[in-house]
C-alpha cells in the first residue's frame, strides 16, 4: 500500500471512529491491527470494510466499568447496526470479512463462536420474518411498506398516531429484543418462531384492549365476538389468539403459553 492510498485510508479510519465516538485506545488498536494484517496480506475490495471488522474486534475486547466496582462489561457498547452503516456494508458482506479477518489475526475460537451464533441468530431472524409478514396480515391491516422504508423524525413532545405499520414495527422489534435475552430461542427456529407467535397474541390483546378497531382485519377469527359493537366493553383480560395462530401455522400452543 503506498502512502497516498495509506492516507486515504487512515482519514476513512479517524472518521469512522469520529462517527461512532470511539475512544482514542480503541482506535489506535483497531489501526494498528488494520496496519499489521495489511502489510502480511492483500486485503481485497473495499477497505472501509476492513478497517469495519478491525474495529468490531478492538471494540470487543474493550471493557467497560458498571456501578459494581468488581464487574465489567465486555465490549464499548458500540452498536453493530451503526457500525454497519457507517461503513457500508451488508451483515452478510461483515460475517464473511470477519470469518477471514479471525482468521488472519488467529483470533481465539470464542471470537469464532460468537460469529457463528451471529450469523445463526440472522439466518433465523431472516426465516421468521417471512412467516411474520402474512401472519400480522391476518390479525391487522396490512402495514405500508413504504412508510417503513421512511425514516421521519417525529416530535418526542408530539403524540404519534397508532397505525397498522407502527404496530407492525412495533410488534417485530418487541420480538427480536425479547429474543435477544435468550440465547437458546435466538438460535432455534421452532423456539423463535414460538415466541413471535406468543409476541402476536400480546400486541393483539392490547390492541383489543385499547378498542383500535381501525387497526385490525375484520375477517380474523380470533377476534372477539362484538367488538364492532360500539358498546363494545374489553373483558379484564385480552382475548388469546394463540390457538388461532397455531391452527394456520403449524406451532404447538402448549409451548408457547409457556412464554
Amino acid at each position: 500500500m503506498g502512502q497516498l492510498e495509506e492516507n486515504e485510508v487512515a482519514k476513512q479510519h479517524h472518521e469512522l471512529c469520529t462517527a461512532l465516538n470511539i475512544d482514542a485506545t480503541t482506535a489506535m488498536q483497531a489501526w494498528s491491527s488494520y496496519k499489521d494484517m495489511s502489510h502480511h496480506y492483500l486485503l481485497e475490495g473495499s477497505q472501509l470494510h476492513w478497517l469495519g471488522c478491525s474495529l468490531y474486534v478492538s471494540c470487543r475486547k474493550a471493557t467497560v466499568p458498571t456501578v459494581n466496582s468488581n464487574r465489567t462489561i465486555e465490549g464499548n457498547l458500540v452498536c453493530l447496526t451503526s457500525l454497519l452503516k457507517q461503513c457500508k456494508m451488508s451483515l452478510n458482506q461483515f460475517l464473511s470479512k470477519c470469518r477471514k479477518w479471525a482468521d488472519m489475526c488467529k483470533l481465539p475460537d470464542s471470537f469464532v463462536v460468537k460469529i457463528t451464533r451471529l450469523e445463526r441468530n440472522f439466518a433465523v431472524s431472516k426465516v421468521i420474518f417471512t412467516k411474520y409478514l402474512p401472519m400480522f396480515k391476518q390479525m391487522f391491516k396490512p402495514p405500508d411498506l413504504d412508510e417503513l422504508l421512511m425514516h421521519v423524525r417525529h416530535n418526542k413532545k408530539k403524540m404519534i398516531h397508532a397505525t397498522p405499520t407502527k404496530v407492525f414495527e412495533f410488534t417485530w422489534i418487541l420480538f427480536v429484543l425479547t429474543k435477544a435475552e435468550y440465547l437458546d430461542v435466538s438460535n432455534d427456529l421452532v423456539d423463535a418462531f414460538h415466541l413471535l407467535i406468543a409476541t402476536c397474541d400480546l400486541i393483539y390483546a392490547n390492541v383489543i384492549q385499547s378498542k383500535l378497531k381501525d387497526l385490525v382485519n375484520l375477517d380474523f377469527p380470533g377476534m372477539p365476538r362484538g367488538f364492532l359493537e360500539p358498546r363494545y366493553c374489553p373483558p379484564d383480560e385480552g382475548p388469546c389468539i394463540i390457538s388461532t395462530l397455531c391452527k394456520h401455522y403449524d406451532g404447538l400452543s402448549l409451548t408457547i403459553k409457556e412464554y
